[in-house]
């Protein structure tokens, strides 16, 4: 299947719209927000000996990835943990999650997720992750530099997005109550540029989910497009709406891309 087919199914999006920045953007969003939860809940640790073998790894050790021979460091937000290839459920959600990222044209250099949670769902504690972040970057350009500056990223989503709710609604908690009022379950609604300043562009979906236990949440999923060491960097951060507000999530997520631009000066 196309994937415009699939974000077009997975989202209610219409068509016509040509598979750039935004619609891919879209597609992972889309597919992270409603497979992800299915995917959490059957990758879970089978037996307390390998939730022992590997604890979680602090936040204060930065990943790194390397773009076209650039090294990228990548710090985790505050209080999270990464997900580690040494640990066998860690890496089959690492390898799941990584191959949806894949088919959206994009390359998952990074995940973390909230330390407790993490070591919740290690022990079979808990069935999902509901706080988690990641680090991506577009395939086509790991080894180029930027086709566009944050601002034209900022503009084009604006211009291909912003005009489904938020020009009606500028205030950005009123534009998601309102997104939700029209949002069926299992359907998401892009809520359009949340912020921007010359280097960075920030934007997100929220999406109402029904879990296999039949319990329903309503995730948020921010993004921030910026560039480091003139490589194009996407920072998602992800958290359930409610108990966390939009501008809640979207100033951790600020911090994050603070650190990550501070972690490779």
């Amino acid at each position: 299947m196309a994937i415009k087919q699939i974000t077009r199914l997975a989202c209610g999006i219409s068509g016509g719209v040509p598979m750039t920045l935004y619609r891919r953007h879209l597609a992972w969003l889309c597919w992270s927000l409603s497979v992800y939860q299915k995917c959490a809940a059957g990758i879970m640790v089978s037996s307390l000996a390998s939730v022992m073998l590997v604890t979680a790894t602090s936040s204060a050790v930065a990943a790194q990835a390397t773009m076209g021979g650039v090294s990228i460091n990548l710090p985790s937000p505050p209080d999270f943990c990464e997900l580690s290839e040494s640990n066998s459920s860690d890496k089959r959600m690492l390898t799941t999650v990584g191959d949806l990222i894949t088919k959206s044209g994009n390359k998952l250099l990074g995940f973390s997720a909230d330390c407790g949670q993490l070591r919740d769902w290690r022990a079979s504690k808990r069935r999902y992750l509901d706080d988690y972040a990641q680090y991506q970057a577009e395939i086509s350009s790991l080894d180029k530099p930027p086709r566009e500056t944050s601002q034209q990223t900022c503009a084009y989503l604006r211009a291909e997005g912003d005009k489904i709710i938020a020009k009606e609604i500028p205030d950005v908690n009123a534009r998601v109550e309102a997104a939700l009022k029209n949002t069926k379950i299992n359907e998401t609604t892009f809520i359009g540029v949340l912020e921007e300043d010359p280097n960075v562009c920030f934007a997100g979906l929220i999406q109402q989910i029904r879990l296999s236990d039949g319990t329903d949440k309503t995730q948020l999923g921010l993004f921030a497009v910026t560039i480091v060491k003139n490589r194009t960097i996407f920072a998602y951060r992800f958290a359930i709406y409610g108990s966390k507000s939009v501008n809640s999530i979207l100033a951790k997520l600020k911090d994050n891309v603070t650190a990550l631009h501070a972690a490779n000066r």
